[in-house]
């Protein structure tokens, strides 16, 4: 980047801080204008609120957590399962002008402890599954307030002092009576970066870092979210909420209030092919947010006598993993030009790329057989860089990187990653790719995931998306380990299908029979084709790859691990795969 013009009467400006607008302000423009309209349903727990009934919701856990001391930019930890009183805890604790911090609700004690001290939180809300850790919390010094999920304030006026972890009200502080300009007790003005939002990283390769969202950043997202992925979405459909709140699916669910949507929490918790098409046509979905696992579930489920036409659909948004050319095609002939792919990571809120329904089917897999996964999302810039911050041309890999009013304000108490993700004035995703002429980007690889074997470097991606086309291959996973000849080699672990089965057709469509053929000491275990299978994938990578990138073994197991958030856990799996290697094998 040039640097600024000596000469230039703007050299030494800087923005005048001013007021900016609390992202919860969205909720009470909808509610003044379909007041009456659905706004969430939850019919696990008997709720059905109106926009009216959700802004006074989220007025009256401002206002509690207000009155109990919780500052402005102060945090309150939100850890629980999916609840319509999640979704009122969200635009009220924004409202409030704090800062939501919500952690997987599946994470260990240990691990959520790990996130407080991080955070430092002035208030919790919990669900009761998480009573023992907020036991745990208070023993370890937490002060706090803390509110139960299932017994929030529901009125302005109502509000009587939230629980302790042993169920009795706390001594609450006198309520701060500051007058809003609406007339209200309650003072909600933020300025545009203050931050309203700690989005937790996966952790896969560490501990989670906190990406900080400010209203300024979390509006542009809503909107960004409004005008690329939904945007002719209104009060006559509905958005179905499969995944945990505390990540993109909350995204996805603040984004419905520009057109009043109604968020319908997906009964029963469990997502299998027959719960969610009575959801999608008890309630008359109109969007989803999910992942391509769930998506191929979607598609399995439907039922065979009803075509492309006969489901109430416009959005089917997936992202989070790659998607299978085949197994978007079956996608695009069962259910018709639904579908929505996106590209981001939680530092950029998922706002990086679009593939829109129009755009599926019609772009060819690059050489490798690598789809892309879409262009610039609306703002967005998208830079290819090289390993010393020059910008490459189309064409050429590089790691991208991204500029524009999606991407965080950095890393919370995080100076050293703010250093290294933040250099050269954008955002590095750690993903290897390339962008063509028409500015589709192609991802080849992840940067952490590279291994150098004989000298080459190795993107496991380019391998993984070839094994995933055999049919009997239903997750893979490559990984290099140390080699005293190589350096590393790469190890191909896979989880296979049996052959005939329902999931065989499929591709993890539907739940099948898999099997154990091999453990992490290559000794064979239960399957007797397991090494005619190895050589098919063998020869299927020779045909396809130069003989550096083969990978030299390949392992079947029964069932891949994943993290607390459902990705693969790649490092545990190369961890496993490399004991007693290189100098020690």
């Amino acid at each position: 980047m040039r640097a600024i013009s000596p000469a230039s009467p703007a050299k030494g400006f800087t923005p005048t801080p001013r007021r900016g607008v609390n992202v919860a302000h969205f909720l009470t423009q909808t509610a003044r204008r379909i007041p009456d309209h659905t706004a969430v349903i939850d019919d696990d727990h008997g709720v059905r609120w109106t926009w009216k009934d959700l802004e006074e919701r989220a007025e009256a856990l401002a206002l509690e957590l207000q009155s109990s001391g919780v500052g402005r930019r102060d945090t309150v930890l939100l850890v629980s399962a999916n609840h319509a009183e999640v979704i009122q805890s969200f635009w009220g604790i924004i409202r409030s002008g704090a800062v939501i911090a919500p952690p997987n609700a599946a994470l260990s004690n240990e691990e959520l402890l790990s996130i407080c001290a991080d955070v430092a939180p002035a208030a919790v809300i919990a669900d009761r599954a998480h009573a023992d850790f907020v036991e745990e919390l208070q023993s370890a010094g937490f002060t706090g307030a803390v509110l139960w999920i299932g017994d929030l304030p529901h009125e302005p006026s109502s509000s009587s002092g939230p629980l302790t972890a042993e169920g009795t009200s706390y001594s609450r502080s006198p309520r701060r009576e500051v007058v809003r300009s609406t007339g209200a007790a309650g003072d909600f003005a933020v300025e545009e970066d203050d931050p309203c939002w700690y989005f937790f990283t996966s952790g896969s390769t560490g501990k989670p870092k906190a990406a900080t969202f400010t209203h300024r950043h979390l509006g542009a997202v809503l909107m960004n979210h409004r005008c690329d992925l939904f945007p002719t979405e209104d009060e006559n459909g509905a958005s179905l909420v499969l995944a945990p709140l505390s990540h993109g699916a909350g995204i996805h669910m603040l984004g419905q209030v520009f057109g009043g949507t109604p968020s319908v929490i997906h009964p029963g918790g469990k997502v299998d092919p027959t719960t969610l098409w009575d959801s999608i046509d008890d309630y008359g979905i109109t969007n989803a947010f999910t992942v391509p696992t769930i998506l191929n579930r979607i598609v399995a489920g439907y039922p065979a006598d009803r075509g492309p036409d006969d489901h109430t659909l416009n959005r089917v948004i997936y992202a989070g993993a790659p998607m299978l050319a085949a197994d978007q095609a079956r996608a695009l002939d069962r259910l018709g030009p639904c579908l929505v792919q996106y590209f981001g990571l939680a530092e950029v809120t998922g706002a990086i790329t679009i593939l829109r329904p129009e755009e599926h089917g019609m772009i060819p897999v690059d050489s490798a057989g690598i789809g892309t996964c879409g262009r610039a999302r609306t703002g967005v810039e998208i830079i290819i860089l090289d390993d010393a911050g020059t910008e490459q041309a189309a064409g050429e890999q590089g790691e991208v990187c991204v500029a524009g009013p999606t991407v965080c304000s950095g890393y919370l108490g995080r100076a050293d990653a703010n250093t290294e993700s933040f250099a050269h004035g954008v955002f590095h995703t750690g993903d290897i790719g390339y962008l063509d002429e028409r500015g589709f980007l192609f991802l080849t690889g992840r940067k952490s995931d590279m291994y150098i074997s004989g000298g080459s470097n190795v993107y496991p991606r380019e391998i993984e998306e070839l094994l995933l086309t055999d049919t009997e291959v239903a997750q893979a996973v490559v990984v290099g380990v140390p080699d005293a000849q190589w350096g590393e080699i790469g190890v191909a672990v896979i989880e296979a299908i049996v052959p005939g089965t329902a999931g065989a057709s499929s591709k993890g469509g539907q739940p099948s029979e898999r099997t154990s053929v091999e453990g992490a000491d290559g000794q064979a275990v239960a399957e007797p084709v397991a090494e005619e299978r190895r050589q098919r994938l063998r020869a299927l990578c020779k045909s396809a790859l130069a003989p550096y990138k083969v990978p030299k073994e390949i392992h079947f197991v029964e069932e891949m691990p994943v993290t607390a958030y459902g990705k693969l856990a790649r490092k545990e799996i190369k961890a496993e795969y490399s004991q007693g290697r290189g100098t020690a094998r």
